[in-house]
């Protein structure tokens, strides 16, 4: 019979950088709801991207003229990503560890490599604390100088609705109707690939409003939509705050896999003796509304 012993059991000491942290890095940032809607991801940037934009008015003129006659406008424009450093250093005492390790080695695991199994773990604590903290990043930042991403909220500005109470399920639909009702007639012509974004909460109110209407009964299981527009529930977003977008309008921007790119877990009693493990995760993202005047949101003022 194997014997585990948490004492005497080192953890494997792992760095990947660059090009060996791809699948953590990525991973990092792209685990979770907001990429999950199917926003657009562009990957393996060294400095920074552009996403190019096209618009063109006025292009169209009435008769049949033998002579060149020039009209309209074409105007190219540009959404510029440049993504942003991103890391986490931790280091934390065995001691501190050892819930963890119990809960591991109480499983079946005679034919397991039980320090293997305990990195993951640690790998996945530090992959999930990116993840959560990068999605807050998306909605809600407001860019630094040492940090460029602005938050989805923060670059929304043509098409707002602002409302002086709280979100409630008294005052949600209409507040639901007033964000639709402010998007370009031409979004609204192929609402098929438009998204309303809200958090649980949000959600949880417009469900009820739907009830009290009559619409439907708790027992019933309602499609999460607005008149065949699908809500996407988001944590991170905040309360009293409700956005219609496309999702091929929000692109994410991933950076290459160069030096700063890296997953490192560092068991320091093979080095300074130390009853501690150091961990850090760095990588580089930026997220951009391409074209915001497509889009629109609802807040609290």
């Amino acid at each position: 019979m194997k014997k585990y012993d948490f004492a005497t059991t080192l953890t494997e000491t792992q760095s990947y950088i660059g090009d060996l942290a791809l699948p953590y890095v990525t991973a990092a940032f792209m685990q979770n709801r907001t990429v999950d809607s199917g926003i657009r991801v562009i990957d393996d940037i060294k400095l920074y991207a552009y996403v190019a934009k096209l618009d063109g008015s006025n292009l169209v003129q009435v008769g049949c003229d033998c002579d060149f006659n020039a009209s309209g406008t074409i105007t190219a424009g540009e959404v510029k990503l440049t993504p942003c450093c991103l890391h986490i250093d931790i280091e934390l005492c065995y001691k501190d560890l050892e819930p963890l390790w119990n809960g591991i080695s109480s499983g079946s695991l005679n034919d397991q490599d039980l320090g293997a199994d305990f990195n993951q773990a640690l790998q996945k604590v530090l992959i999930d604390a990116m993840n959560s903290d990068f999605e807050n990043k998306i909605w809600n930042y407001t860019g630094t100088t040492g940090c460029t991403i602005t938050g989805i909220s923060k670059q929304i500005t043509t098409n707002v609705v602002t409302g002086a109470s709280a979100l409630t399920k008294s005052n949600i639909v209409a507040a639901v109707d007033a964000l639709v009702a402010k998007l370009p007639s031409v979004i609204l012509e192929d609402y098929q690939n438009l998204r309303i974004y809200m958090n649980p909460k949000m959600l949880l109110y417009y469900k009820q409003a739907l009830m009290a209407l009559g619409v439907n009964t708790p027992a019933d299981t309602m499609p999460q939509t607005y008149d065949g527009i699908p809500i996407y529930t988001v944590v991170k977003i905040a309360d009293n705050e409700l956005f219609a977008i496309r999702p091929d309008n929000i692109v994410l921007g991933v950076g290459a896999m160069d030096e700063f790119s890296q997953l490192v877990i560092k068991d320091m009693r093979e080095s300074t003796l130390d009853n501690k493990v150091r961990m850090k995760l760095q990588g580089k993202a930026d997220i951009k509304v391409i074209r915001e005047n497509e889009a629109a949101k609802w807040y609290k003022v």
